[in-house]
Formats: C-alpha cells, structure tokens, sequence
C-alpha cells in the first residue's frame, strides 16, 4: 500500500529532496576552498559550487561568523520552500525538524536576556532553521517579572511550549502556580541553562520518535534507528561529558540520569547500567556488552582522561567521532525509497557540511591550512 500511494502526496518533494543532494560540496570543491588564502578567495571558490553568489553583497573583509550565518540562512530558505508545499503528515514531519532548532533559539535568547544582551544582537544570533516570529518578544522580555510574563512568551506562543512546561513541571515543586511571580527567574538562573537545553532536546527527541512510530512503513524504519541512534549518542555524550565534572559525582548523578531518552538501543539495560557509573572504568564496564560503543568509547577516552594535558591536539573527542558516524548514518538514508527520512537525513548532512566550510574558512583565516582536511566530507566515494 505504502508503494501504491506514497507518490500521490509526498512523491515530488522527496524527488526534490533527492535531487537536492547533487549540490553538496565534492572533493575537488573542498580542495579549492581549501587552496584559498584569504575568506575572499574562499567565497570566490563558493561561487563555482551549488552555493553560487550568496555572498556577493558582503562587504569585504568578509567575517568568518557571517559567512556561518549566510549558509544557515541559505539552507532554511531551502527547507522553507519544502516545507510550504507539504502535506500531512510530511508537514508535521518537518515542523519537528525545525522544532530542535527553535529549542536552541529560545535557551540562546533567554540566555542572552540574562546576560543583558540587546534584542538586535540576541536576534542577529538565532538559527534561521528554528525562527518563529514570537522569537522577538522573547528577545525583549524581562524575566524579572517572573512566572506569567515567561508563560505568555514561551508555553503559550511557541511551538517548544509544551516541552519548557514539562521541563517547569519537572524542576518546580507541585505547587509551583501558588508560589512567587519571581520563581520562573529564578529556575532559568539557578539551572544551568545547557542542562536545561539537554532536557528539553530529550523530551523533543522522545515526542519525535512516538511520531516517526505512529507512521508506520519505510519511514518507521528508517527514523526509528536513526533516532534510536541519536538516543544512544545522546547518552554517549552527557556520560563521557560528566565525567570529572560536578555532574558526575555521585551527588548529582540523578541529574546526569535524567538527561538519558527512554528510547534507543541502550534502552532499558543498558541505560540503567550506564547510570550507575561514575568513572571511565565503570562506563566500560557498562558499554561492555555493545562492541561499537565499547570501540568508539576506548578512542576517545584518552581524551577524558584528568592526565590529559592541553597539548594533546590529536586526541579525538566523541563529538568527533559521532560526526562521521551520523553523516555515514544519515547517507545511508538516502538508501531507500518513498520514506521521510531522506528529509531529516538532508538536513543533517547540510548541517555538517556547514561546520566543514566554517572550519576551513577558521583555517584560512588563522593561517593553519594543515587543518583544513580535518573535516567530515559527505558522501565521499566508497572503494
């Protein structure tokens, strides 16, 4: 059935998504940009690419942190010319997509709100992937007038509200409405905000996921071990993280704990053995009985290590690693036909090849052109 009526609604964006992928980055573009010596060589090595003059009204010297943004702002126009010609659930699929972004935006923008930031440069900031228009009066709140003027903005206006709710309810006593109008000021300053990031990532990952099941067919398939994966990289990266930090001491391992998803190939046992460890012996222990994990985990722990010493510069953290295991993860998507999933895989894929021209253009501008291969490629050939 799946094959007889996919193509009726979704088949032309997912052409279109396909096609889409004929404009990442080769390796012959990667060696021009990286042949550049200033970023206006490199944006001269851009315009022979898919990206062409997106850079042209730029004026010169030409910043690294533009040219970021510039991609990004390239990249959603794309994902919103996808999106408007969506339907059910495609639709919602995407809204999803854009959702982790507008996660970031909202903790960025009330991060830069405590920090006295203006609107203007909190706004200039944002990932153009997860805008929604309510972003500005965020920009321009006081959280010092506490609970209802925090309720307005962010639980009722906003896509992420139901995810900052389950957070409040979560970090707030039961009787949390009776209390002060100052308590909400005083969750997002006592909390650290990127611990409140990572839960509001955990519940979106969750809501996610139960989606992705409800569609049932390739796309269940396909997302189910693609988000089953980001759980167990996610559980991965605050456990290696932790360690030899506050969260990792034994007082405050609950709080380690509750940023693990209820989902994933760790899930439950082993999730449960991870959250009783403590140190890089015991999260071995642990990952034992999962030999990829076990393997990723014993090339990145040196770098964990409290013996290591700033100039280890070769040592290879997670975040590295789970960079090329998530862009192998999101090709292999690219795989199979008629599902949801090559969207998501997109997306990724065009994310990372963003951190890759960001690098090299940092490279260049440092002069440390030895680095500029120190990169992620997508969809490299296979020998």
């Amino acid at each position: 059935m799946e094959l007889s009526f996919f193509n009726i609604k979704d088949g032309y964006l997912e052409a279109l998504c396909r096609g889409l992928r004929s404009g990442f980055l080769t390796a012959e573009d990667y060696r021009r940009l990286g042949n550049a010596d200033t970023l206006d060589d490199l944006r001269t090595a851009l315009e022979d690419t898919d990206y062409g003059t997106f850079l042209q009204d730029e004026p010169s010297p030409i910043a690294v942190s533009t040219v970021g943004q510039k991609l990004k702002e390239r990249l959603a126009s794309e994902f919103r010319h996808l999106r408007i010609q969506a339907n059910q659930p495609l639709s919602r699929f995407m809204d999803y997509i854009a959702c982790e972004k507008m996660i970031d935006n909202v903790v960025g923008l009330i991060q830069g709100t405590l920090n006295r930031k203006t609107p203007q440069d909190l706004l200039a900031r944002v990932d153009p992937l997860g805008w929604f228009p309510e972003m500005r009066a965020i920009a321009s709140m006081d959280i010092s007038q506490g609970y209802e003027e925090i309720y307005k903005t962010v639980l009722i206006d906003t896509p992420v509200g139901p995810y900052f709710e389950q957070y409040l309810h979560q970090v707030t006593p039961h009787d949390h409405d009776s209390r002060g109008m100052n308590n909400v000021a005083t969750i997002f300053t006592e909390n650290d905000l990127e611990l409140m990031k990572n839960m509001l990532k955990k519940a979106w990952l969750e809501d996610f996921y139960s989606f992705c099941e409800s569609l049932g067919g390739t796309t269940q398939e396909v997302m189910s071990h693609i988000l089953r994966c980001e759980a167990d990289f996610r559980v991965l990266s605050v456990t290696l993280n932790s360690l030899n930090t506050q969260l990792g001491t034994s007082q405050q391992l609950g709080d380690r704990n509750a940023l693990y998803p209820s989902l994933g190939y760790l899930y439950p046992e082993g999730t449960d053995r991870i959250r009783k460890a403590w140190n890089e012996v015991t999260v071995r222990t642990a990952l034992e009985p999962y030999a990829k994990y076990v393997a990723m985990f014993d090339q990145c722990r040196q770098y964990y290590s409290k013996e290591r010493t700033g100039g280890d510069m070769k040592l290879k953290s997670l975040e590295d690693l789970l960079y090329v295991e998530r862009v192998q993860m999101y090709e292999m998507a690219f795989e199979q036909q008629m599902h949801y999933g090559v969207f998501y895989a997109w997306i990724k894929l065009k994310e990372q090849e963003i951190r890759n021209i960001v690098w090299i253009a940092d490279m260049v501008l440092m002069g440390s052109k030895e680095h500029v291969d120190d990169i992620v490629p997508i969809f490299a050939p296979r020998y």
